[in-house]
């Protein structure tokens, strides 16, 4: 609803209702005002005068005043009504908002050149806010004429939620109370963080917070509002130190860019391993403790399965090393015992590493303790350190320095710790975090479905079981169950359902392998998946390095410069391990099937296929994280994804069955596929999934429509468009009928000129032999009844009305003279039918 627009309309109202002709102005009084972090950042570092007169400004806005200084309408914007107020007249800044309901929303405040990029930046976050496209199934069964229906989303409508300009991710917005606004020339003035209801349940609970949500609900984004949350009711706290971790460098910078340092550097960020490294520096050495970890000494999971893994224990490697890491030496019952090692007895206990942590057998456990001896003797003897043995040192080191040392210990220890990304830390890395802040100081976000980093295995339980251990008898510093957000605001939901589709065949595989969520809500709809079925890599090629510039190509991390240099020196190749915490517009998921193991080749397409057998998740335990690497792949994309397989394999093909068939009976309980089949043939073909090939069309046909009445030559070129677009997605019935409207355009075009230039011929005949000679023109009647026909046939009425619509205006007057019909008898009868038109 355009506010301003109704407004205006009740003013002129009240002035017509009044006897004198003074100006009525009606004001609304806005209770408060909301501001974008940008704006903050501005206030908060321009000079006063400027925020005086953006404080006259705002309370001009909230006492209701609408003066074109004001409210200047901005033109351009499609989605949104953007308004400009001239900050004041010298300086050329203006101020960018937005009215919506009983609320301003002050966007950005702008130098005047760049008013108009910014106009398009708004604009576009709410399109996506706003954008609804009806389903596949819907469009289907659609008539041509009839109007498409957006899928509403009441989750959005029970409260507001604003999206950044500048991505997929919520806004950061604070709200200024109109009674307040002369708070903000105040040096400490702090605007109080806008939350949803659901922000405001996880930034607001006390004690430490577990965040359980899928990729792309805002994980990272709850823990910038939690930050700040702290800050602000911790400012006159002088010793109040906050501290964000993350295994990313750019995650890092990312969240030190939306949070800030802050003036008294109270909040600081670092990756996981320069904390280890400050540690290290700050922490006093003991004799009986190692303190030195060089890099060439580091045993990892390559090192190991060269040196040490013979592959013919019958486990895979990755299994035998993440049970060495996440159980027998990184597990918080390990780092109780004195040598912070399990005994073998207690490793095959289910009592102690029980069967959902741990899905390995008696048998095959006791295989993995052998394998471990062996590696630790292999370790003791090379002078080897794994993370656990630096973890642990770190762990011994800090508890000795707070009693021996209690001022290095206050110096390293914060009042708040963060963690992005919780489910690539093992327990003990977990212990060494509640150490660094209290039992309950922590906030602790993630994703056990993304789970993909070597040798750890994760369950939020595990977080509560670290937290049982460390707060002894105050039990109720034990974190509670994880808070969950499920609202996804990076991918839309064609992206969506092939990673719930994914996810579910992990669940029914593995039960136990990550906690189950309800469905993801995507915030957008959009299309389905493309998948390039044994296409050859020179299309890849030059699909990514001439058509599709920017793509991004995500593989299994041991392939990328494998392709890197397949594809001619492409460098936007990544791994998957590599690329989590990343997002891209495009990618291509590219070989992910026939470059797994031959060995796990047919079990993969037993799972595929439903065939496969309620002791799977025993017999092929490594599947796990392959499901949770597909997962992660998918999960890196906002708008447009593929599928890409260039060789044949087992599980690749049915892989490709199960994504664009529905014969799998489990396939998601739609009546379509959850992926489109590209043709390979065609690398214009290529460029798009057959979804956007139809939207595209479906898109280019309506403008045809919209244009008809304007311009007939730009409208038949624009149906082209939509029959070459329908004609690559091979949808037969949208191009039939789009091949028909085409030709009805074209003989009303042809009719029109030919009339036009009969009846300027006929200034010197006849009137009477000019009417004879035109209704006795029995092939241009043929040819009208043919198209009408079509028309009719393919229930094209909208086009069949305009088509007679056409005859009537040429002819109407001659069959009221003459009394004569028109030879084809189907026009008679479909004219009869429709209302007469009055002209």
């Amino acid at each position: 609803v355009d506010i301003f627009e109704e407004r205006k309309k009740r003013i002129l109202q009240a002035k017509a209702n009044k006897s004198d002709t003074k100006f009525v102005i009606e004001t609304e009084v806005v209770k408060c005002i909301y501001l974008s972090d940008d704006v903050v950042r501005w206030l908060k570092t321009s000079d006063a005068k400027y925020r005086d007169f953006f404080i006259r400004r705002m309370k001009q806005l909230s006492s209701g005043e609408r003066s074109r200084i004001l409210a200047k309408r901005l033109k351009g914007s499609v989605n949104v009504t953007i308004y400009e107020i001239y900050l004041e007249q010298k300086s050329g800044f203006r101020i960018l908002w937005t009215e919506k309901d009983n609320f301003i929303l002050i966007w950005y405040v702008s130098n005047h050149k760049k008013v108009s990029h910014y106009m398009k930046l708004i604009d576009a976050s709410n399109n996506r806010s706003d954008r609804n496209q009806t389903s596949i199934s819907k469009i289907q069964g659609l008539d041509w004429n009839e109007s498409i229906s957006a899928v509403s989303n009441d989750q959005l409508q029970n409260h507001h939620v604003f999206l950044d300009p500048c991505g997929n991710v919520p806004l950061k917005v604070y709200g200024v109370e109109t009674d307040k606004i002369d708070d903000i020339i105040k040096p400490d003035w702090t605007p109080g963080l806008y939350l949803t209801d659901e922000e405001r349940e996880v930034v607001e609970t006390k004690g430490t917070v577990l965040l359980l949500g899928r990729s792309g609900t805002g994980k990272t984004v709850c823990i910038c509002n939690r930050m700040e949350h702290d800050k602000q009711i911790n400012f006159k706290n002088q010793s109040f130190k906050q501290l964000f971790v993350a295994r990313s460098t750019k995650l890092k910078n990312y969240v030190r860019n939306i949070v800030g340092e802050g003036q008294d550097r109270s909040s600081d960020f670092k990756t996981f391993s320069e904390e280890l490294n400050i540690l290290e520096a700050k922490l006093p050495t003991l004799e009986y403790v190692r303190s030195r970890f060089p890099r060439e000494n580091k045993m990892d999971f390559r090192r190991f399965k060269t040196d040490l893994f013979k592959g013919d224990e019958g486990i895979d490697a990755l299994i035998i090393w993440t049970n060495i890491r996440s159980f027998i030496k990184g597990s918080i019952e390990a780092t109780v015992n004195q040598n912070r090692i399990l005994t073998q007895e207690q490793y095959l206990s289910s009592e102690v590493i029980g069967k959902k942590r741990c899905r390995l057998s008696t048998e095959k456990r006791e295989v993995v303790y052998d394998i471990f001896l062996r590696y630790q003797n292999y370790m003791e003897s090379n002078d080897l350190w794994d993370d656990c043995d630096r973890i642990n040192a770190l762990i011994t080191r800090l508890l000795q320095s707070r009693t021996s040392q209690p001022d290095i210990f206050e110096e390293v220890r914060c009042s708040k710790i963060y963690v992005d990304e919780v489910q690539d830390y093992i327990q003990s890395e977990l212990l060494l975090f509640f150490y660094l802040s209290g039992a309950g100081d922590l906030f602790l976000a993630g994703d056990s479905a993304q789970n993909v980093v070597e040798g750890v295995e994760f369950r939020f339980e595990d977080i509560r079981s670290v937290g049982y251990h460390i707060a002894g008898e105050y039990r109720h510093l034990i974190p509670q169950k994880p808070k969950v957000v499920n609202m996804n605001f990076r991918s839309h939901a064609g992206i969506l359902n092939a990673a719930a589709a994914i996810l579910g065949k992990m669940f029914n595989a593995f039960p136990d392998s990550a906690k189950q969520l309800g469905k993801d809500d995507g915030v957008f709809k959009g299309p389905r998946p493309g998948v390039f079925n044994k296409v050859k890599m020179d299309l890849i090629s030059s699909l990514v390095n001439e058509k599709r510039k920017g793509t991004v190509i995500l593989t299994h991390d041991r392939n990328v410069k494998k392709l890197q240099d397949e594809l001619g020196g492409y460098q936007l190749v990544y791994g998957i391990r590599a690329a989590k915490g990343l997002e891209f517009k495009n990618v291509i998921v590219l070989d992910f099937f026939n470059s797994l193991p031959q060995e796990l080749q047919k079990p993969w397409r037993e799972l595929l296929l439903e065939r496969s057998t309620e002791d799977f998740c025993m017999n092929f335990p490594e599947v796990e994280g392959q499901l949770k690497l597909l997962y992660t792949a998918v999960t890196r994309c906002i708008e447009t994804l593929f599928f890409a397989e260039t060789t044949a394999s087992l599980s690749g093909a049915a892989f490709v069955r199960w994504m664009t068939t529905t014969s799998v009976t489990s396939s998601q309980g739609d009546d379509q596929p959850i992926a489109t089949l590209n043709n390979i043939t065609n690398i214009e073909n290529m460029t798009m999934t057959q979804d956007e090939w139809l939207a595209a069309g479906i898109a280019n046909a309506d403008a045809a429509e919209a244009e008809e009445s304007n311009d007939l030559f730009s409208a038949q070129s624009l149906m082209q468009k939509a029959i070459f677009s329908f004609d690559q997605c091979s949808n037969n019935e949208f191009s039939s009928k789009a091949k028909i409207h085409l030709e009805s355009m074209r003989f009303r075009e042809k009719f029109s000129s030919l009339t036009d230039s009969s009846k300027k011929s006929a200034m010197i005949q006849d009137e009477a032999v000019f009417i004879q000679k035109l209704l006795n023109d029995d092939s241009m009647w043929q040819e009208a009844a043919i198209i009408m026909g079509k028309l009719l046939e393919k229930n094209l009425l909208s086009e069949a009305f305009r088509l007679c619509k056409d005859l009537q205006l040429h002819f109407k007057t001659v069959y009221k003279k003459e009394g004569k019909e028109m030879s084809s008898v189907l026009l008679c009868e479909l004219m009869n039918k429709i209302p007469e038109v009055e002209y």
